[in-house]
C-alpha cells in the first residue's frame, strides 16, 4: 500500500509547482500533515483564476444570486447582503462587484455599492445623484425630477447659474457606464473611476468619499473604455483615441498615446484589455439589432475586431490571430488569460457578456441573451461549456468576477 506520507519531498515540490489553481494548492496541502508541513505557504498573492459568471435570478419571488465556475462547469448559490435586492451590475474588479440600485421611487439617490460575492462585505460608494452632471433633485417635477447639467442650446431652465435640463429616474439610471478600481478597496491608494453622462465622461471618488469628482472635463471627448494599465488610468473614446492619465486627480490632464482609431467601420461597445504578453489590445464589438418575438428590439453580437497599440508608431494595428490568450469582456474590468493554465479551454476566444442598458429586459424571453464565446479564427459562436442559459437568469445580464484570492 502506498504510503502518501512519505512521498520524496522534491517530487512533492515538483507537484505543487505546476499546480496553477489557488483550490488545488489548497487541497494538495490538505492531503495530510507531512504534506503540510513541507510545502511552503501559499503565496500571498492572486493565482491565475478563470472569472465566474455571477448571475440573479428570482427564487420564490426573491431576488437570489449565484456564481457559475466555468471550469467545474458548476452554479453555486450565494447568500449575498440585503443590499444587493434590486440591483443592476455596472462593474467588476479586483473580485469586487460594483452595483446600482435599479428602479426605485422610495431611493431617489440611485445608490452605488462595491460588494465582495464571497464575504459578503459591503462599502458604500457616493450615489448616482452626487456625480458632477446631476445639479438637483427636483421632487415637485414628478417624471423629470433631475435637474442636469445642460449645455446653453437645449436648456430648460436655470438653477444656481447652470443651464439645466431635467430626466427621470430611469433616464439617469440609464447615464452611468463602467466603473473601475485601481486595486483592492483595502489599499489606501484605491481610486474608483466611472464613466457617466449623455456624453460619457470620467469621475473618481475614493471609497470614503461623499461625491464623484469630474476627471478632466472635454465636451469634444466621449469616453467608450477604461483600464488600469501598467498601474495608469487609460481611457479609450469613442473615435478610437487612446489617453492616459499620469495621476488622477481634478487637475489632471490626458496625455495622447493615438490620436485616431483604424479605418472602417464605427462600433460601439469597444474595449481596452492586457493581453499575456504584455501588450494593450482595442476590442471593437459589432452588434446589431433584430425585431424580437414581442417585436422589441434585440440587441445582438455579430462580431468582433481586435487592434494591438504599436507605441513606437502611436497607432492600432489589426490582429486575426491572439495566440493563446482568452479575453473576457463585459461590464467588468476586461482581463485575459493563457488558455495553456486551463486544460481543456481553447485560445483565440472572446468570452463575452450583456450590458445592462443595451438589453430589453423582457423576462422569459431567452432569446434576449447577448452571452456567448467568439472563436476569432472561424468568426462562429458558440455558448460558455456548461452555462445554460435558462430565462431565469436573465435579469440583469451576468457579469465576470474574478475569484476572489488570498491577499
Amino acid at each position: 500500500m502506498c504510503q502518501w506520507s512519505k512521498l520524496p519531498g522534491d517530487l512533492l515540490d515538483t507537484i505543487d509547482e505546476n499546480l496553477v489553481m489557488y483550490s488545488d494548492k489548497v487541497r494538495v496541502r490538505a492531503v495530510c500533515d507531512s504534506w503540510n508541513s513541507h510545502l511552503q505557504k501559499i503565496p500571498n498573492h492572486r493565482l491565475r483564476q478563470l472569472p465566474w459568471l455571477l448571475q440573479a435570478f428570482k427564487n420564490n419571488k426573491k431576488a437570489s444570486h449565484g456564481l457559475f465556475n466555468l471550469l467545474e462547469e458548476q452554479f453555486y448559490l450565494l447568500d449575498l447582503p440585503a443590499e444587493a435586492q434590486g440591483i443592476l451590475f455596472i462593474g467588476s474588479s479586483h473580485g469586487w462587484v460594483l452595483t446600482i440600485q435599479d428602479l426605485d421611487i422610495n431611493n431617489r439617490a440611485l445608490d452605488i455599492c462595491l460588494i465582495n460575492p464571497l464575504t459578503r462585505a459591503v462599502i458604500q460608494l457616493p450615489p448616482r445623484l452626487a456625480f458632477p452632471d446631476v445639479v438637483e433633485y427636483c421632487v415637485d417635477n414628478v417624471g423629470e425630477e433631475y435637474a442636469m447639467v445642460s449645455d446653453s442650446n437645449d436648456a430648460e431652465g436655470m438653477r444656481d447659474g447652470i443651464h439645466v435640463h431635467f430626466i427621470s429616474q430611469i433616464h439617469l439610471l440609464c447615464l452611468i457606464g463602467k466603473i473601475i478600481l485601481s486595486s483592492p478597496p483595502s489599499y489606501d491608494d484605491c481610486v474608483v473611476v466611472a464613466i457617466y453622462g449623455e456624453k460619457p465622461r470620467l469621475a473618481y471618488c475614493k471609497c470614503n468619499d461623499k461625491k464623484w469628482m469630474p476627471l478632466m472635463e472635454d465636451n469634444f471627448i466621449a469616453y467608450s473604455d477604461i483600464i488600469f494599465y501598467k498601474r495608469k488610468l487609460y481611457a479609450l473614446t469613442a473615435q478610437g483615441r487612446l489617453l492616459f492619465f499620469e495621476n488622477i486627480s481634478p487637475e489632471s490632464k490626458a496625455i495622447e498615446i493615438v490620436s485616431e482609431g483604424p479605418p472602417g467601420r464605427r462600433c460601439f461597445p469597444m474595449y481596452l484589455v492586457e493581453c499575456s504578453d504584455g501588450g494593450l489590445l482595442m476590442v471593437c464589438r459589432y452588434v446589431d439589432f433584430f425585431d424580437g418575438e414581442h417585436k422589441d428590439s434585440i440587441v445582438r453580437t455579430i462580431g468582433f475586431g481586435v487592434y494591438k497599440l504599436d507605441q513606437g508608431n502611436s497607432s492600432w494595428i489589426k490582429v486575426k490571430d491572439i495566440g493563446e490568450d482568452m479575453l473576457f469582456l463585459g461590464c467588468n474590468s476586461s482581463m485575459s488569460m493563457s488558455s495553456r493554465n486551463f486544460p481543456g479551454y481553447k485560445g483565440n476566444r472572446i468570452y463575452f457578456t450583456d450590458s445592462p442598458f443595451s438589453y430589453s429586459g423582457k423576462e422569459n424571453e431567452q432569446e434576449n441573451s447577448d452571452i456567448g464565446v467568439f472563436n476569432l479564427e472561424d468568426g462562429s459562436f458558440e455558448p460558455p461549456s456548461g452555462f445554460k442559459c435558462d430565462p431565469k437568469f436573465l435579469w440583469p445580464p451576468p457579469i465576470w468576477v474574478t475569484p476572489p484570492g488570498p491577499y
